[in-house]
């Protein structure tokens, strides 16, 4: 598969998920801008079928790169991101739980869903939009892994699939300030992430970004239980140059410290 028609499946995938996508999507085309994709963020489990380590040959496969590595100690998280030898092609974050790092009951858990995970998962690229492998779990189950971890509770449910697509504001041709960029989701009635502020990180680091509230839709637990639960987002990003002229290509941890909360219960 092409990177392209990779892209493709998965913006298709992800839009089940995250209409508001597709209409921020629309009303930015509708003023006459040309979306481009910054990145594309995935979430997964450490020790499992997929857990990074099986999915980066797939990544490899297309031409990507290992470009950084972050760790996030109070969320429990290893990430790593990857670039393409053609900057046309989005990048790629994924974030990994270690879950050894989580309390006994949540490692019951996540163990549990680990064990339905087929051993050849990562056989092809479609593992990265087919969401979860495994029974549902209980909304007791859920509820026990959100107190310890937002992200391990939202895993649970949505699996490995694109956590976010990003816009990037580089290649707008009117919108190219955030503070604008927020004043037109707001005026348009998207909510905005406010965790450590609207616009994350200051030009001198390089990157700012910020990120609407995800989605909500109606999940199906066990025993048929069903329930309204954060689904996911959309990013805008904005990158800028060193002090030797090259565009900043990495990402910042506090800024996607921050990010992760896009799809916290508690905002």
């Amino acid at each position: 598969m092409k990177a392209n028609e990779f892209f493709e499946a998965l913006w298709q995938n992800y839009v089940t998920t995250t209409p508001q996508a597709k209409k921020i999507k629309s009303l930015f085309e509708s003023l006459n801008e040309t979306i481009v994709n910054d990145h594309v963020a995935f979430r997964t489990l450490s020790n499992s079928p997929i857990e990074i380590k099986y999915l980066q040959p797939l990544l490899e496969s297309m031409g990507y790169e290992e470009q950084g590595q972050y760790v996030f100690e109070q969320k429990k998280l290893l990430a790593k991101s990857y670039s393409h030898s053609d900057k046309n092609i989005p990048k790629i974050f994924i974030s990994e739980l270690q879950r050894h790092l989580m309390p006994k009951n949540s490692q019951d858990v996540l163990s549990d869903i680990v064990s339905q995970i087929p051993e050849d998962a990562t056989k092809g690229l479609d593992v990265f939009y087919q969401g979860t492998f495994w029974q549902p779990v209980s909304w007791e189950a859920y509820q026990s892994l959100v107190t310890e971890s937002e992200y391990a509770g939202w895993f649970s449910y949505m699996g490995l699939r694109a956590n976010h697509f990003t816009v990037s504001l580089n290649h707008l041709k009117h919108y190219t300030d955030m503070n604008a960029v927020i004043d037109l989701l707001i005026e348009n009635g998207f909510d905005i992430n406010p965790v450590g502020g609207v616009i994350k990180g200051k030009p001198e680091d390089l990157l700012t970004q910020s990120s609407t509230m995800a989605d909500q839709m109606s999940v199906t637990f066990a025993s048929k239980d069903k329930r309204i639960v954060p689904t996911c987002f959309y990013e805008f990003a904005q990158r800028y140059k060193d002090s030797k002229g090259h565009l900043f290509e990495g990402f910042i941890t506090n800024n996607a410290d921050k990010i992760f909360e896009s799809t916290d219960t508690a905002n």
